[in-house]
């Protein structure tokens, strides 16, 4: 049986939620663990991190601003890759990454929780067409964060569930987005709308909702479906992922999710100009 040994970077929540799946498993092994500080301190640790050879995987959960720099790295080592979402910070970086993966031999995928969740329990597999509208609810109420942008860490949720399911739409409109500062916390509202040949699409995210939601209301003609993304047999998506990942021979995710991320810089830069 094969094992995966993994270089794990970030020592964060997410590095820790890899952690605590990856030793409930005989089909992985961590052998390295390396932080944004760990390598700032030591300029060559990072070259060795990507070089080792007896490293196969490299998982990251690093924060945003570093994930084009340790993606293009993994790409040219040759490394498989499971690399947190959103994917990259800009276009530039997106066209780039996905032009360094294109002949890409190795596994890439991109954690994102929904699109696993509604794979492993089967939701909206069938009757697409008598779909007329859905709602995707997402947010909660936060007392702390670091976000510059928190629309732009909630929207690959939503936008990736979308564009695999039903795809590129034909156009979007902003409806509301605003935004203010309350301490040290940036708080958003944005509801917008994409247009598909017979069916709307409704995102809703907000960060200083009265408690956290991830709902999606499947309109078919009178009759309503909901899925809870907070149900307790949809937390477990790293251990899915793992599994998903283990099992398929071959996968690139950049490839898969591209136009999801053109799409998500698309918004990012309507949001800027809105009024």
């Amino acid at each position: 049986m094969k094992i995966y040994n993994v270089g794990l970077i970030g020592r964060g929540k997410m590095s820790k939620a890899f952690q605590k799946e990856i030793k409930k498993t005989n089909k992985y092994s961590i052998i390295k663990i390396i932080s944004k500080r760990d390598i700032v301190n030591k300029k060559q640790q990072i070259k060795k991190f990507f070089e080792n050879d007896k490293c196969d995987l490299i998982i990251i959960t690093s924060p945003l601003s570093s994930h084009f720099k340790y993606l293009s790295l993994a790409i040219k080592n040759k490394k498989n890759i499971i690399v947190e979402k959103p994917l990259v910070e800009n276009l530039i970086e997106l066209k780039k990454i996905y032009s360094l993966s294109r002949n890409f031999k190795k596994k890439i995928m991109i954690h994102h929780n929904d699109v696993l969740n509604f794979e492993k329990f089967k939701i909206l597999m069938n009757d697409y067409k008598k779909l007329n509208k859905i709602e995707m609810i997402y947010g909660k109420k936060e007392i702390i964060n670091s976000y510059k942008k928190p629309f732009f860490d909630w929207l690959p949720h939503p936008l990736a569930l979308m564009v695999k399911y039903f795809g590129y739409p034909k156009k979007f409109n902003i409806i509301k987005f605003s935004k203010k500062k309350y301490l040290n916390i940036i708080l958003e509202d944005l509801k917008i709308e994409f247009l598909f040949q017979n069916l709307k699409i409704f995102i809703i995210f907000s960060n200083f909702l009265k408690k956290r939601t991830k709902k999606i209301f499947v309109f078919k003609d009178t009759k309503r479906e909901i899925y809870d993304g907070y149900k307790k047999k949809n937390l477990r998506t790293i251990k899915i992922l793992l599994e998903k990942f283990y099992n398929i021979n071959k996968i690139n995710e950049i490839s898969l999710f591209y136009k999801t991320y053109k799409l998500l810089f698309k918004i990012d830069d309507r949001i800027k100009k809105f009024k």
